[in-house]
């Protein structure tokens, strides 16, 4: 959308891929199709088994687990998990139309050493009224349901507590249905949908989401085309999103309610990267005590988002974005800037423009109410928004460009012309208030520990090479074990060895998961920078900054010489790394 054939105007109205009006005038989606069939009020527009009789039951009695299948017993004993899949295995192989698996037991998962998941395949539907409970230990292994290069999957009442790797993980599924999930975790993501490093996960709806304490992001996608979601509720996330959506396109969401996600963080209760959009749009975000309320960043496009309500945030930022509406609704008391519009200095990602702040009340944030800092972001319009009491002001701009209208402050004057008039200039890209202080690790030397084992990470045998592994070993006091920690001035950070001057990096700039960790000449790639992020506790991760993965002792082996790999980051100990000045 071009911002100036309607900056002054109001809510244009949405087209929704697949939309049929059922009368009334009221265009229904994938997902309020599914709810309507249910009901009997829609048919012939999808397909859907609610309330259709079950196929094959779970239920526990005598202190065993029993699965059946038309009465024939297909599984007694005492794992849960193998007798839901047990249940799932039993449905006719190769079926064409969907079969159903209703698990009435509540039991728990018990421990794993491995990755160990219940596998949908094609044509199958999963109800559970009852509730799983994931009771691992140390590093996080267990799925309680995953789809993988399936379609036609449906998950209807899904109940989960404690510590899964994922709630819910679907890759590379076609025509999936995730109907009421609720999960009260202590660790782990709540659920992941991804075409990561294959072909796009499509024609996805999620109709509910209640999500509480999980250690990363409550709901993620990543490679997701035409996606309906209604509503993610988020509540004590400890590093992570609310929702996040990453190179995701073709998107609906009702409503996003996210409560102290990623506190004190980075993260936001609703956040897009990664080459996310076009055809975003979001009907309501409320967000509070957030590390962020809103935020677009990495390439983002094509987003609206209208109806917020952001209190006590710590910033709203829409940064390297383009084409993108936030429109109607309040921002308030925000630790920065009430939303910032930002470019980062590195050319990796296109600087902000077309961006469109309108028909806000934003009062009583500690900096400025709409703050546009550089360099080169340009074309953005702030219109008919009322400013009060914001610390700093209510507009500062940046590029001459800028189109400022129809703002008032809280006495009912005007805030300034077209032009604008500010000139923020490039603030780096720091804290939402344009701040250029130092990110969570100050420029220096340091030993990094593994929190899991507590051995340092080093380069193997000492080695000066291009390409040497870099793993895990005990103090040696070698300075193959010392790394100096240099900031990029973009918020990414460089990490030479101090004996071989190489920098650590992810192998041929891969992105997949198990990818290795190595050191390598500088190639000025962005494999081998890397986010330092704080997880909270002491710790901090190393994201990669090409893959958006994490460096991970491989299967969190606490043993002398445990390679160093990459993997989506799961919040385990492997993960979790501290820093100490040398």
């Amino acid at each position: 959308m071009a911002h100036d054939s309607n900056a002054d105007g109001g809510r244009n109205e949405k087209a929704k891929r697949g939309a049929t009006d059922t009368g009334g005038g009221r265009a229904t989606t994938r997902r309020r199709a599914l709810a309507l069939a249910g009901t009997g009020l829609v048919s012939g527009l999808v397909g859907t088994a609610l309330g259709a009789d079950h196929d094959a039951v779970v239920y526990d009695t005598n202190g065993q687990f029993i699965a059946e299948n038309g009465g024939q017993e297909v599984y007694a004993g005492d794992d849960y998990i193998d007798a839901i899949q047990a249940a799932v295995d039993s449905l006719t192989p190769g079926r064409t139309t969907k079969e159903t698996v209703r698990v009435d037991a509540t039991g728990s998962t018990g421990t794993a050493s491995s990755l160990r998941a219940v596998d949908l395949p094609s044509y199958t539907i999963l109800d559970i009224p009852g509730s799983i409970d994931v009771n691992d230990t140390g590093e996080p292994w267990i799925i309680p349901a995953r789809a993988q290069n399936a379609e036609e999957v449906e998950i209807q009442r899904f109940n989960v507590t404690g510590n899964p790797r994922y709630g819910i993980r679907i890759s590379h599924c076609d025509g999936v249905v995730i109907d009421d999930v609720t999960m009260e975790l202590s660790g782990g993501l709540g659920i992941r949908i991804d075409g990561r490093n294959g072909p796009d996960t499509t024609n996805v709806t999620l109709n509910s989401a209640d999500i509480t304490g999980s250690g990363t992001h409550a709901v993620e996608t990543y490679g997701v085309d035409t996606i309906d979601i209604g509503t993610v509720r988020a509540t004590d996330i400890a590093t992570g999103c609310g929702l996040l959506l990453n190179d995701t396109s073709n998107a609906t969401v009702e409503y996003v309610d996210a409560t102290r996600c990623d506190q004190g963080g980075g993260y936001a209760g609703f956040r897009c990267a990664n080459d996310a959009g076009p055809n975003i749009t979001v009907d309501r975000v409320d967000a509070t005590d957030c590390g962020r309320g809103i935020f677009t960043v990495s390439g983002s496009s094509g987003i609206e988002i209208h109806d917020v309500t952001l209190e006590g945030n710590g910033g709203n930022l829409i940064q390297d974005t383009r084409e993108t509406v936030i429109d109607g609704g309040t921002i308030t008391n925000t630790g920065s800037a009430g939303i910032r519009l930002d470019s980062r200095s590195s050319d990796r990602h296109p600087y902000t423009r077309n961006v469109t702040v309108r028909n806000l009340t934003i009062r009583d944030n500690a900096g400025y109410g709409v703050y546009e800092t550089g360099p080169d972001t340009e074309g953005n319009a702030i219109v008919n928004n009322a400013f009060c009491d914001n610390g700093s002001g209510a507009i500062e701009t940046y590029a001459g460009n800028t189109t400022v209208r129809g703002n008032t402050d809280c006495g009912g004057g005007g805030t300034g012309g077209d032009s604008g008039g500010g000139t923020g200039g490039d603030s780096g890209s720091g804290g939402d208030n344009g701040s250029s202080s130092a990110g969570p690790i100050s420029d220096g030397t340091y030993q990094i520990t593994s929190e899991n084992s507590g051995k340092f990470l080093e380069v193997a045998n000492a080695g000066t090479a291009d390409g040497d592994n870099v793993r895990q070993y005990g103090d040696t006091g070698h300075p193959c074990q010392h790394w100096s920690v240099t900031a990029n001035g973009d918020g990414t950070y460089r990490l030479t060895n101090a004996h071989s001057g190489k920098l650590l990096e992810v192998a041929n700039a891969e992105t997949a998961d198990g990818a290795n960790v190595r050191q390598y000449g500088d190639t000025g790639h962005p494999c081998q920078d890397w986010n330092i992020i704080d997880n909270g506790d002491g710790t901090y991760r190393l994201e990669n900054a090409n893959s958006g993965s994490v460096a991970d002792v491989e299967n969190a082996s606490t043993d002398d010489g445990a390679n160093v790999l990459q993997w989506p980051w799961h919040g385990g100990d492997n993960q979790r790394w501290t820093f100490e000045g040398v």
